[in-house]
């Protein structure tokens, strides 16, 4: 169940959506975009359904959510820092905080791959990239962020793997062979 119109909206064009969602009903995945959950059913004891908004109900043994992320910057919110959609942070990692930085999901930051947009970058490299530019900062060696962002995802038996940010874009080329599950898209 996704309650945007596809999969991977965040992350990938719609020819990586289109794709992974063929690859999932080829699995035999009861696939469904563009809903919302109502809430979960269950007997007291264990979960036994899903109810949609629209009142249709699938049962269920087992549930597993994923919601996106909220950032967790409420502390640092209130102990003064700067930002909304997670916390401000400058090119070295900085909140607006004396000597307090933040990293990974959290951190909003002026992305140069995204035209300056101030986002927040969810993926492990992201914040490992950003642990080293903060740990060299502390260490006396500081140096702007400026990593490449990149994301990755098994699924099946596949690899995706996007470089760069998913937004600003005229056009794009499919390179490869889509049937054969083999392809770049740019």
């Amino acid at each position: 169940l996704e309650a945007l119109p596809r999969v991977l909206a965040r992350v990938a064009g719609e020819e990586l959506s289109e794709f992974y969602q063929k690859e999932h009903r080829d699995h035999g995945v009861d696939l469904r975009t563009g809903v919302a959950v109502e809430c979960l059913e269950g007997d007291g004891h264990r979960v036994t359904g899903v109810k949609l908004v629209d009142g249709e109900v699938i049962p269920a043994e087992a549930v597993i959510v994923g919601i996106g992320i909220v950032p967790a910057v409420g502390p640092l919110i209130l102990a003064g820092a700067s930002g909304a959609n997670g916390v401000d942070v400058d090119e070295f990692c900085r909140t607006s905080l004396p000597d307090i930085y933040a990293i990974g999901d959290c951190a909003a930051f002026a992305c140069d791959y995204a035209g300056g947009t101030v986002m927040r970058v969810e993926s492990v490299q992201n914040a490992n990239d950003m642990a080293t530019c903060v740990a060299k900062a502390i260490c006396g060696d500081e140096k702007p962020y400026k990593a490449f962002p990149w994301f990755w995802s098994n699924q099946y038996d596949l690899k995706l793997q996007t470089a760069g940010i998913n937004m600003g874009f005229d056009q794009t080329v499919t390179r490869g062979d889509v049937e054969g599950r083999s392809f770049s898209v740019v």
